[in-house]
């Protein structure tokens, strides 16, 4: 049995010098683990895509919530997540980094990887991740991204540093969020490390800012889920002047009937690729001059409480110049609970992976997961 661990502590002092102080406020500490399996065999002519892999992610949450002296409720914290090939990225360190103050219906919210996002695809809700099938067809052919989907992942910028305000109406939010640089890299606290890279337009450094207006409900009807979010920004890297600003549109929606859920979506992005930075290092590719289109359907099953079954099929197109076909995928998935511990397998068939012909190519995901 999984314990859940909770340190709370009353915390009633004042920080010297600032004149600020804290009321009454509850700090918890929370986690998850999750340990995978991924095999992948690709048709290509050089069969050179197929390879097989152990995956993870861990993470902490310290988190601490409470009421300001003038009566508002506040909420603070961060995370530290390891993925599989952190090592001392800024990654681990720009996970749920967030101060909130709230009113009624109202939250305002400063930090990353906090506010509302549309960093899902709801027609895989059974299955493992996103859509595209990263990994296939690697050195099959020079595409836009090699051996990464062009399935669109979402487009958000809700991992990067900025401020918004989430406001609840009926049963859903509505989210505004601005980033003034598209990076998890930033300026410690007061500043003193800026320096002419971070400060130049030009530089690498500078990604460009960014907005996103989006909304999560049920638009009044009961069942239903609704996720629209709409992403604008400037261009990733302000070095390349060909490539295009970013722009994102996600739109999903799901219907649950009985014990059946059925779900479609349609996403677009540009100038983003899949990662808010270029897959491999020569501009050439174009790969911030992408865009992408992705459109899904998908169908769950709740067998039993425990055990659920999960059907998508989608299709994804690419603009570039080497993506001249319909990458499709069919996904299979099934996931089952023990309770303290989740279990959930998939099984993906991908044709014409990144939009190269016959680049056709198989992958199976395994992944336990639990919280605490």
């Amino acid at each position: 049995m999984i314990n859940k661990l909770r340190l709370s502590t009353a915390i009633i002092g004042s920080l010297a010098g600032l004149g600020l102080s804290a009321a009454v406020a509850q700090t918890t500490v929370s986690g998850n683990v999750a340990m995978g399996f991924i095999a992948t065999s690709t048709d290509n002519t050089n069969k050179n895509g197929s390879w097989s892999s152990m995956s993870k992610e861990t993470q902490i949450n310290i988190g601490t919530k409470g009421k300001l002296n003038n009566g508002m409720n506040y909420a603070a914290g961060f995370s530290l997540e390891y993925d599989g090939p952190d090592t001392a990225s800024t990654g681990m360190y720009a996970e749920g980094n967030y101060i909130e103050i709230n009113s009624g219906d109202t939250t305002l919210t400063i930090g990353a990887d906090r506010i509302q996002n549309g960093d899902r695809h709801v027609t895989n809700a059974v299955g493992i991740g996103y859509i595209g099938q990263d990994g296939l067809g690697a050195g099959a052919a020079t595409t836009a991204a090699n051996s990464i989907s062009i399935f669109p992942r979402h487009g958000s910028i809700y991992q990067f540093f900025g401020a918004g305000v989430v406001q609840k109406v009926g049963n859903g939010n509505i989210s505004a969020y601005y980033v003034p640089n598209m990076t998890t890299t930033i300026l410690n606290e007061i500043g003193n490390d800026a320096n002419a890279t971070t400060s130049n337009n030009l530089s690498s450094a500078n990604k460009g800012k960014g907005y996103e207006i989006g909304y999560l409900g049920d638009l009044g009807v009961k069942n239903l889920t609704v996720q629209a979010f709409y992403t604008k920004g400037d261009r990733i890297n302000q070095q390349n002047i060909g490539d295009k600003e970013v722009k994102s549109k996600n739109f999903g929606v799901s219907y649950k009937v009985g014990d059946i859920t059925l779900s479609a979506s349609q996403l677009t992005t540009q100038g983003v690729q899949q990662g808010y930075s270029a897959v491999t290092a020569t501009p050439a590719n174009g790969e911030l001059a992408e865009e992408l289109k992705g459109k899904s359907v998908g169908v769950a099953f709740a067998a039993t409480k425990d055990l659920s079954l999960g059907l998508t099929y989608a299709k994804a197109d690419s603009d570039h110049v080497t993506s001249v076909n319909t990458e499709k995928t069919v996904i299979a998935s099934v996931g089952y609970s023990l309770g303290a511990i989740g279990v959930k397998a998939q099984y993906a068939d991908v044709k014409d992976f990144g939009g190269v012909a016959n680049n056709d190519g198989k992958a199976v995901r395994v992944l336990a997961f639990t919280s605490f």
